[in-house]
């Protein structure tokens, strides 16, 4: 378990601050804002720099953190933080890192007029080094919470993964390239990303259907038509396939929804699978199956590749 990430692609925070006692840079002693509704009692209020203690406490959190050490780490926290941590971080200090170091190269200490809490902002660069030999390298951004007792409530994290091979090997996310068969289209040379309109549940729910021989239901999520291989499939030939079908058990083992970035919505999703079906005259057909489901702006599958390995055939059907 990694800390608390709430990730953000894009990060906008301006803060013009000084300091009321010890610095007043041309009679300004509180600047910027803060307006999240009319509801809260601290809407409109400005910010102050605040004391140097709350950096202290961040510092030690983030030592205690580098060395594993959650008990440490756990001394400098509110109760409720600790009881819903507890768990979770020390079986990630035990069981998934071997090595960290979050490396904090700035801080900056507010508070909001009126509000008793700190937060404290902070730029770091961490490296982790996991258990399975995996590792990664983030450019970090953290705002921590300390409350009028000098204790730590949590923190809010914004991370960039450094792409650099040598310091991240966990994972990005974005990678691989698409070139097309003509490498002249507009979209030559970008990367691939995971896409995210429900495309991993909508293929459960269609294989769920299609094994319970619903192929109404299946095919609601179809366009009319749609392709196979390199076949105009009408949702009547589906029918009158599934019509000759006595049972189909396909099983799905993994699938991974993909898009080219910087792309309209549509998408595919890559899906390996074991299937057998078995037909009213009793022939059965096995095969490991690798198929890329193309979705369309509306969110339906409008196209179909399949690849199949048979185990065994004596019959042919198509999904």
């Amino acid at each position: 378990m990694n800390k608390i990430l709430f990730t953000f692609t894009t990060i906008s925070i301006l803060f013009f601050t000084a300091c009321e006692s010890t610095v007043n840079y041309e009679g300004v002693d509180s600047a910027g804002k803060f307006f999240p509704g009319e509801e809260n009692e601290l809407n409109g209020n400005a910010y102050v720099l605040a004391g140097d203690s709350a950096m202290d406490v961040v510092q030690k959190s983030t030592d205690a953190y580098n060395a594993r050490d959650w008990d440490a780490m756990k001394s400098l926290y509110r109760d409720e933080f600790v009881e819903n941590m507890s768990e979770g971080m020390t079986d990630y200090f035990d069981n998934e890192v071997e090595t960290l170091n979050m490396d904090i190269f700035a801080m900056l200490p507010v508070k909001l007029k009126g509000d008793d809490i700190t937060r404290v902002l902070t730029w770091s660069v961490e490296d982790r080094l996991f258990q399975n030999g995996q590792k990664e390298r983030y450019n970090l951004f953290e705002i921590y919470y300390v409350d009028e007792e000098g204790k730590l409530g949590g923190w809010n994290q914004w991370y960039r993964p450094n792409p650099d091979p040598e310091f991240t090997s966990h994972g990005l996310p974005e990678g691989g390239k698409f070139v097309g068969r003509n490498p002249d289209n507009d979209w030559s040379g970008r990367p691939f990303v995971f896409s995210n309109r429900g495309e991993v549940e909508k293929l459960e729910a269609f294989l769920e259907l299609a094994n319970n021989m619903d192929i109404d239901g299946a095919l609601e999520y179809f366009t009319n038509p749609f392709t196979f291989n390199d076949s105009e499939v009408t949702h009547d030939d589906m029918r009158e396939l599934f019509e000759g079908r006595k049972s189909q058990n396909w099983d799905a083992w993994a699938m991974i929804p993909i898009k080219i970035k910087d792309t309209d919505p549509q998408s595919g999703l890559i899906v390996w699978s074991t299937a057998r079906v078995e037909s009213k005259e009793g022939n059965v057909w096995e095969a490991d199956v690798s198929e890329t489901y193309f979705f369309d702006l509306d969110g339906k599958i409008s196209s179909v590749t399949q690849y199949a390995k048979p185990v065994s055939s004596n019959n042919d059907p198509e999904e």
